[in-house]
C-alpha cells in the first residue's frame, strides 16, 4: 500500500523541529506490515466490543483466538498486597462465579485478554479511588482448578501454559473488561444518598431489624450487586456494622473502632443475666 507523502508539510516540519525529532527519508514504495491484534492483545488487555466474542463449542470465550479470563479488577486495600491478600482470577466457570451470580455480585468481574499473569488492578479504600492501575500477580481460584481436574498448585500455575493447553471454560462473561469498567467507588453526592435511604428505611437495620435512630453512625448503605457507582434504591440497603461485616468481602470492617464500640453497645442492650 502507497501513502502519501507528507514530509514536505510545513506545518509538520515546523512541529518536527520543536520536538528535535530528526528527519526520516520518505519512502513511498515500502511495504507496511499488517498490524497484529492478536499480538497487541496479550500484554495489553485491550477493551473488546461484547458483540465481537465468540463461543468456542466446549464453551470457551474467545476474541480472534485469544482466551479470555476474569478477575475483580477494583479491589480494597490489603494489608499486604500478595497475591493471598488479593482476589483471584478465573478461567472456568466454578462455584464461585456461580455464588456470586446468585448473590447479584458477578458485575463486580471484568474481563481480560492478558496471558502473563500480571492483572491490572484499582485499589479502593473507604468507597474512593487511593491507586489506579496497579500491576499486581493474582492467584488463580482454586474451585477453576478443581472443576478442571487440574493438577497443580496455585503458587506454581502458569496462566499462559494453562490457557495454550487447556483454554478457558466461561459460559458467562462479565459485562466490562478491565479497561472499561467504572471505576467501583462511590459518587460525588454518596453522603446525601446515603442519609436519605437510611431515613427512608426508618434508621433500622433491613437485616436484623435494630433500631438505630439514636445511633445512626452505626447504620451504613449496602450495595448489593458490590457496585458503588449503582447506587439507585433496588440496589441499596441499610445494614447495622454488624450485619455489614458479615457480607462478602466486607470483612475488613471487622478491624474498625466503631465496630468494636457497636458490639459493646449490642451487648449493652442485652447484657448476659448471671
Amino acid at each position: 500500500m502507497n501513502l502519501q507523502d507528507f514530509s514536505e508539510d510545513a506545518g509538520l516540519n515546523e512541529l518536527r523541529e520543536q520536538m528535535g525529532a530528526k528527519r526520516i527519508p520518505w519512502e513511498s514504495e515500502v511495504d507496511w506490515e499488517p498490524i497484529n491484534i492478536n499480538a497487541m492483545l496479550v500484554p495489553t488487555g485491550l477493551a473488546i466490543s461484547p458483540n465481537k466474542i465468540e463461543y468456542a463449542k466446549e464453551g470457551t470465550l474467545e476474541y480472534e483466538g485469544q482466551k479470555l479470563v476474569v478477575y475483580i479488577r477494583d479491589q480494597t486495600v490489603p494489608s499486604h498486597s500478595s497475591p493471598s491478600q488479593l482476589c483471584k482470577f478465573h478461567v472456568a466457570d466454578c462455584i464461585t462465579l456461580e455464588d456470586m451470580r446468585k448473590k447479584g455480585t458477578f458485575k463486580k468481574y471484568v474481563r481480560t485478554t492478558r496471558t502473563d499473569g500480571m492483572f491490572d488492578v484499582n485499589f479502593i479504600e473507604g468507597g474512593k479511588l487511593i491507586d489506579a492501575c496497579v500491576e499486581r500477580n493474582l492467584y488463580v481460584c482454586m474451585n477453576c482448578l478443581g472443576k478442571l481436574d487440574y493438577k497443580g498448585t496455585r503458587e506454581s500455575f502458569d496462566l499462559e501454559e494453562f490457557l495454550a493447553t487447556y483454554g478457558t471454560q466461561m459460559t458467562i462473561e462479565p459485562e466490562h473488561t478491565d479497561h472499561t469498567a467504572p471505576v467501583n467507588e462511590y459518587p460525588s453526592n454518596w453522603d446525601q444518598i446515603s442519609r436519605f435511604y437510611r431515613k427512608k428505611v426508618g434508621w433500622k437495620c433491613e437485616e436484623c431489624d435494630i433500631d438505630l435512630g439514636e445511633n445512626t453512625k452505626f447504620l451504613h448503605v449496602h450495595h448489593i450487586n458490590g457496585s458503588k457507582y449503582e447506587s439507585t434504591v433496588e440496589n441499596l440497603r441499610a445494614l447495622c456494622i454488624g450485619c455489614h461485616a458479615e457480607q462478602f468481602q466486607h470483612e475488613q470492617i471487622k478491624s474498625k473502632p466503631e465496630y468494636d464500640e457497636f458490639c459493646k453497645w449490642r451487648d449493652s442492650l442485652n447484657p448476659i443475666p448471671w
